[in-house]
């Protein structure tokens, strides 16, 4: 019996040994990147220090591919036992180039025995090594590093880092909203929306009295989206039952400020359905934009719009669009009319652009302009233009064998760089860089608010999988926030884009069939 459940438990230590010399010999053969990414894969659920030995240098490869597969497989290492070779690293101190992936792995991994070990790389001099190290510290909920991790937050001088101590200040600061709580309040401030909306949302959970001030100020005077969180974040710190105008909340903070202790939470609990209630009435103030009937006070907006094939067919339920204002029925058409009201409409302070897409991805601006009567006025002019890339026409071609046909293979559906271009990250993985570092040193060339809009799933890309692509999407935005507002429009399952908005901040929208 015993040497049968030896034999069974999987893997055993030689089984591990076998595999990982098995490993070494054939990787080195292998040319191909994704191959060689398939063969990372295959050391997955071994719980042996091999694994990590073997992978380390690959966690820097220069073939992102390769890279992503060894982080994936770091990051699910089963056993303290089997990371101990991370960790020499990090108590060493002296390969700095995996600092950064190891890291990362165990903030992912939520690798408990790593806690002593990242508090000095809060200090590195390597932005993405500071990033990773105060992820790191929230999600191993180190305590004894808030004072550190507030530094950060209000500090450092790359808005991610920033970024990323907030979230780190949120899952420790419960309990501690002395230390936490001014530093949320200071990063209110910030000029990057990813920390400043973030540390809103924020003090929803580390409470307290000092952000009530600056908040209403903000609400007095405020620009941009945070508008949109500001009301929600005083309810939620108050419970006091009034609504977004900024004259009531300071009336009743002038006679309240002297004396006025916090509702504890329990004290809220009771309450919850009548905030509920509340918090349904709430409409976005101040709206610089309106696509497709959701509104945004967000002054840097990027319409990314598909024009694939299939945006030349007309819709099924005309009699439900007609009843709405449209008087021509194809897809396209309805999605450049009400795309040229919108951008008619965008406020003065706004800045946008706009991206078409089908298998190619097409900007109507290199970058953000601001939203004044020249640029609106060429914007719509750019959208009226807009044709279905593919479709019944050139499948006719293609039946018929006649030149011309290829643009079918142009009117495929490529989601993934359409997203990727929205979030201002190149199309070229080896030019990407870091996913959560990317496009992350001038905010101001990246849009806080994008509106995605298509009519069905992805058919061509580097990623074509949904959950891939929802995946991907979520690590580049782990630490920018970038709302992604989705709307879906003709007759598919329209579950991907909905979970793309659910999953980023956003609304999704269901235009019909």
């Amino acid at each position: 019996m015993l040497a049968t459940a030896l034999l069974l438990a999987a893997p055993t230590l030689f089984q591990a040994d076998a595999t990982i010399k098995d490993f070494k010999r054939v990787y080195r053969k292998e040319k191909k990147p994704e191959n060689k990414a398939e063969l990372i894969y295959s050391l997955e659920d071994i719980d042996d220090a091999g694994v990590a030995k073997v992978l380390l240098k690959l966690l820097v490869d220069k073939e992102p591919l390769i890279a992503e597969a060894a982080q994936a497989v770091i990051t699910q290492l089963p056993s303290a036992t089997a990371r101990v070779p991370l960790r020499l690293v990090l108590e060493e101190g002296k390969q700095s180039d995996y600092f950064a992936s190891i890291l990362r792995a165990a903030a992912d991994g939520k690798w408990k025995e790593f806690q002593p070990v990242v508090l000095p790389y809060l200090e590195n001099s390597e932005e993405s090594v500071r990033l990773w190290a105060v992820t790191a510290v929230g999600a191993l909920h180190h305590v004894d590093a808030l004072p550190q991790v507030a530094k950060l937050a209000t500090e450092d001088p790359f808005p991610l880092v920033r970024a990323a101590a907030v979230q780190a200040l949120i899952q420790l600061g419960k309990g501690h909203e002395s230390v936490a709580g001014p530093a949320l309040v200071q990063a209110l401030h910030d000029s990057s929306i990813s920390v400043s909306s973030a540390a809103c949302v924020g003090l929803r959970t580390v409470r307290c009295k000092e952000a009530i001030g600056p908040l209403i100020t903000l609400l007095e005077s405020g620009e941009g989206r945070i508008l949109e969180q500001i009301w929600p974040t005083l309810v939620a710190i108050t419970d006091q039952p009034f609504n977004d105008d900024p004259s009531i909340w300071r009336r009743w903070w002038q006679q309240a400020e002297a004396t006025y202790t916090l509702p504890t939470d329990a004290e809220i609990a009771k309450r919850r359905e009548a905030r509920a209630a509340a918090n349904a009435q709430y409409t976005t103030p101040k709206a610089e934009a309106d696509f497709m009937g959701v509104k945004t006070s967000s002054r840097q907006i990027v319409f990314v719009i598909d024009v694939s094939g299939s945006m030349e067919e007309e819709v099924i339920d005309r009699e439900s669009f007609r009843e709405r204002g449209f008087t021509r029925f194809s897809k396209l058409e309805i999605v450049k009319e009400e795309l040229a009201r919108s951008i008619d409409q965008l406020g003065d302070q706004v800045v946008f652009n706009i991206y078409s897409f089908a298998s190619k991805v097409h900007p109507w601006r290199k970058s953000p302009v601001p939203a004044n009567a020249l640029n609106k006025k060429s914007a719509i002019a750019w959208v009226k233009k807009l044709k279905p890339i593919g479709g019944g026409q050139a499948a006719q071609m293609a039946a018929a064998g006649l030149r011309g046909s290829s643009k079918l293979e142009d009117g495929r559906t490529n989601t993934y760089a359409a997203l990727l271009a929205g979030l201002g990250v190149s199309a070229d993985p080896k030019k990407r860089g870091p996913m959560t570092e990317t496009a992350a040193k001038d905010p101001d060339k990246v849009a806080d608010t994008m509106f995605f809009l298509s009519d069905g799933k992805p058919t061509v890309g580097e990623l074509v999988d949904t959950e891939d692509i929802k995946t991907a999407i979520a690590a580049i935005n782990r630490f920018r926030g970038v709302v992604i507002h989705t709307i879906a429009i003709g007759d598919f399952t329209s579950n991907f884009i909905r979970e793309l908005a659910e999953m980023n901040g956003g609304v999704f929208v269901d235009l019909g069939r």
